[in-house]
């Protein structure tokens, strides 16, 4: 079909779903207020997510034995995850400054999975008292020799590779150099890749389990990590998520199965099921579609820097388009791909084209679903290009910034102290 061809589509590709919570906020006077590229999250959309795993371990008879830790780096902003300390999460870090960036705002429960690190940093996480898990036998051994009070935890890189972990053929030696110094295993951490099934994570189980029967019988947790897939092609948030339910029962058999006591405790590092549809991205568009040989263009004030989750592997977020007045109900609609505001010939947004209404212009916007894990912690300074601002919507409906806008002068991610009120009501 000749990219310039005008479109007519359905109902839900012209933007009248009301499947996502942005559908009960007026996000186009919430820009308009803050201005854009603006990322927007949702307090009651992140409950809902940590309610419903937390829901599901219950009915699984595991509530009592589970354990959760976000991964911060997906989404480094503290006053997203505030919520989450009421409901007994913790945070896994990585680095020293995110520790003390979380202090300041009050989190007390970490777990630390650097992943290769060097002595000095070993020390310092070993000061903190949170659990630190060592990606190679170098590291173990360092903290044998002079830290021999401290609790021993690894992270085991089950496909052994390139990312830090010990790898299977080493976790033999392993368990001779924990037993040289009278030592035992705390925690094992068994990285299995990223954008897993229910039924790809249940299969992962079996070698979660068999490293603790053949090597460490004795050890008080297990870290099952992350991994969880999330849907992004799906519209209905009741699609788009990992199945909990299922993954908690049959966590539960298989631990049975290979005779896991129930003093033993699960640990779970959900990051994209949780985070992903709990942010949106408001982009205003600078001009109206760009025709020309090859791929029209959408020209809009984001930058493909504010979504390498999209980029990186060719994730098909869902779009929203939005006048300041309505929607785009009438509208025709012609193939473009969005355009960011910098120079580079790939400066888009997406990989690929998307259904863009042919009458759009400045003015109006493009809301981007999905983008809560890995996009605005993400952005890079390259091309000078400042970092979107972010707002919270707190369960009351009330709009606070979290992050202001970069200026010309400073290109850094500008998280705010102290929230501030930008709507009482959106």
């Amino acid at each position: 079909m000749d990219s310039n061809t005008t479109l007519k589509t359905s109902d839900e590709t012209r933007n009248t779903s009301t499947h996502s919570w942005t559908s009960r906020y007026d996000l186009c006077a919430l820009a308009a207020k803050v201005g854009t590229p603006l990322f927007i999250y949702s307090e009651q959309r992140l409950l809902d997510n940590a309610h419903r795993i937390q829901h599901a371990a219950r009915r699984a008879g595991l509530g009592s034995r589970l354990n959760a830790f976000i991964p911060f780096f997906p989404n480094s902003n503290p006053h997203l995850l505030r919520p989450l300390q009421k409901l007994r999460m913790g945070v896994l870090v990585q680095l020293p400054s995110e520790y003390v960036i979380l202090h300041k705002f009050g989190f007390d429960s970490f777990i630390a999975s650097p992943g290769y690190v060097s002595d000095k940093e070993i020390d310092y996480w070993v000061g903190t008292g949170c659990p630190l898990f060592l990606s190679s036998l170098e590291e173990v051994s360092y903290l044998l020799k002079n830290h021999p009070k401290a609790t021993v935890n690894i992270r085991i890189d089950s496909l052994s590779s390139g990312k830090p972990g010990i790898k299977y053929g080493q976790i033999h030696r392993l368990a001779q150099l924990l037993q040289f110094h009278g030592k035992t295993l705390d925690c094992y951490e068994m990285y299995c890749g990223s954008g897993n099934s229910a039924a790809e994570m249940v299969g992962f189980l079996e070698q979660v389990f068999m490293v603790y029967k053949t090597y460490f019988p004795t050890l008080r947790t297990i870290n099952l990590a992350g991994g969880y897939a999330f849907n992004y092609e799906a519209w209905d948030e009741s699609e788009k998520h990992f199945d909990w339910d299922s993954y908690f029962l049959q966590l539960r058999d298989i631990a049975l199965r290979y005779h896991v006591p129930e003093s033993v405790q699960f640990i779970i590092e959900p990051a994209r099921d949780l985070l992903a549809d709990v942010g949106a991205l408001v982009a205003s568009v600078q001009r109206g579609v760009i025709l020309k040989p090859g791929a029209n263009q959408l020209l809009t004030d984001g930058s493909r820097v504010l979504m390498p989750s999209a980029q990186y592997k060719e994730r098909s977020h869902h779009v929203l388009f939005r006048r300041t007045d309505g929607n785009f109900e009438n509208s025709d609609y012609v193939r473009a791909v969005f355009r960011g505001r910098g120079i580079l010939r790939h400066e888009q947004i997406f990989p690929r084209e998307y259904l863009i209404p042919r009458d759009i212009g400045q003015g109006d916007y493009a809301v981007i679903l999905d983008v809560g894990a890995y996009c605005a912690t993400q952005h890079m300074e390259f091309l000078n290009i400042p970092p979107a601002a972010e707002v919270l919507i707190d369960s009351s409906g009330a709009a606070h910034l979290i992050s202001a806008h970069g200026d010309e002068l400073d290109k850094w991610r500008n998280l705010l102290v102290e929230r501030k009120l930008v709507l009482q009501e959106v």
